[in-house]
């Protein structure tokens, strides 16, 4: 083994943990973007379903563009 290969240096290997972490704090903040985004489209549509059964409930519509 060579010694004086970089990948045995600490001063290296700390550095590319440094550089994973980093990686994994961008890649962990898009997560949550993406999962936000996603929760907040599911919910909306839950709640658009329960106003609309609830307007059909009471014998009223909905106007929308389709007709």
């Amino acid at each position: 083994m060579n010694s004086q290969s970089p990948i045995y240096s600490l001063k290296f290997t700390i550095t590319w943990i440094f550089v994973y972490g980093f990686i994994v704090f961008v890649l962990w903040q898009f997560i949550q973007i993406f999962l936000a985004l996603y929760l907040g489209l599911w919910a909306l549509n839950l709640i658009i379903e329960i106003i609309e059964r609830l307007f059909l409930r009471f014998g009223k519509r909905i106007i929308t563009v389709e007709k």
